[in-house]
């Protein structure tokens, strides 16, 4: 009830209880956002603006006040916080800090605040891919080359580490507004994420992710998503970039799951005539239907592109890279015919016609030049007599 101050002078008008302006009405509750720009969380953050909702929570721009230093807090929404939200909260956090590498966001902090978890995450400045991709329309495979490059490094590493993304998009992957020579990408929102070595949390039959992005046995189960998954989203992602558009023609969400378990996919010459048809290749073996046709990792994918488009890739990769094969063949890369494989109707000795020149053979070759040298002299000194 809000105080009332004395009025300077006497009034005859008679005030009742229901007039509007009753200084003894009560007034009607107000619920503030704890969250509002300039509160402050935790005794530890104040909150500067909001950034943005996910699936497993909501980010704001934060100051830490332990260090002056701004930061990216992510705290998990109400509708999440029973044991499994609760419990993939702190996985993403035990991920972060595990993924110990310039293109993955880095961690500054975990815990909770009045029984909310929270995480600090470094703060990226910048737009995301699909961002870029809204604003631009469409980039050229030059330009796609070194940010597509980054983006599998980091993924590769996360493989390697056991750790499936689940939920990889253009929204998903920042481009931070300062170019550094340590990644021109930032991976962010490990929140659907599964770790090989952590405890089952997805029950089976359950659908995780973004449904444009996802493959068809992750939309089967997202208990089935394995990194083969991942480069299936990297398939779309890279599709999206060169093109502007989405690789399904669907118009809801039940053409495009449909789509997807069918492997019903645009063609990249559709939209972009303009470029290699390898490209398509490419991206078709990124985005088969079944897992063991896609390439293995990020990198082989990222080598098809480069080998496809004509661009020139820069080594900046964590993990190894497989053999690379001698010809570009997108599906099932195969090492290139010998140079030296004798073309049709030309004489090869009997037995002799394949398999390297070994010192062997150079030695039966040899021999053989002899004996017919010896045969030679022979029949000549018995015609001679």
């Amino acid at each position: 009830m809000r105080p009332v101050s004395e009025p300077d002078a006497p009034s005859d008008e008679q005030r009742t209880l229901d007039d509007d302006d009753d200084p003894w009405a009560p007034e009607p509750t107000e619920v503030v956002d704890p969250f509002s720009p300039g509160f402050f969380f935790g005794d530890r953050f104040r909150i500067d603006a909001p950034l943005g909702t996910g699936a497993m929570g909501a980010v704001y721009r934060a100051t830490d006040l332990r260090t002056q230093q701004p930061v990216a807090l992510k705290v998990l929404l109400q509708n999440k916080q029973d044991g499994e939200g609760r419990q993939r909260f702190a996985r993403e956090a035990q991920i972060l800090s595990d993924l110990d590498h310039p293109g993955v966001v880095g961690i500054r902090g975990f815990g909770h605040a009045k029984s909310v978890p929270w995480l600090a995450m470094e703060l990226v400045e910048g737009e995301t891919l699909g961002q870029r991709i809204r604003r631009a329309g469409k980039l050229e495979p030059s330009v796609l080359t070194p940010i597509l490059r980054d983006l599998c490094s980091a993924l590769g590493v996360a493989h390697a580490a056991g750790i499936t993304h689940r939920d990889l998009k253009p929204d998903h992957v920042m481009l931070p507004k300062t170019d550094t020579d340590r990644s021109l990408v930032k991976l962010i929102d490990f929140g659907l994420s599964r770790a090989s070595t952590s405890g089952k949390l997805t029950r089976t039959g359950t659908v995780l992710g973004t449904p444009r992005y996802m493959a068809p046995e992750q939309i089967s189960s997202a208990a089935n998503a394995s990194a083969r998954s991942d480069v299936y989203a990297l398939g779309v992602i890279v599709f999206e970039a060169l093109t502007g558009d989405s690789p399904f023609a669907a118009s809801d969400q039940g053409q495009l799951l449909g789509a997807i378990l069918q492997g019903r996919t645009d063609s990249l010459q559709k939209h972009r005539p303009d470029l290699p048809h390898e490209l398509d290749d490419v991206i078709q073996c990124a985005m088969a239907t079944r897992p063991e046709d896609r390439y293995g990792t990020p990198r082989e994918l990222y080598d098809a592109f480069v080998a496809a488009s004509g661009t020139q890739g820069a080594p900046r990769f964590s993990t190894p890279a497989p053999p690379p094969p001698g010809s570009f063949t997108p599906a099932r890369p195969q090492a290139a015919p010998s140079a030296m494989t004798p073309s049709a109707g030309a004489f090869t000795p009997t037995g002799l016609a394949n398999g390297p020149a070994t010192p062997g053979r150079v030695l039966v070759f040899a021999l053989l030049g002899v004996g017919v040298l010896l045969l030679g002299a022979v029949v000549g000194y018995l015609l001679s007599r």
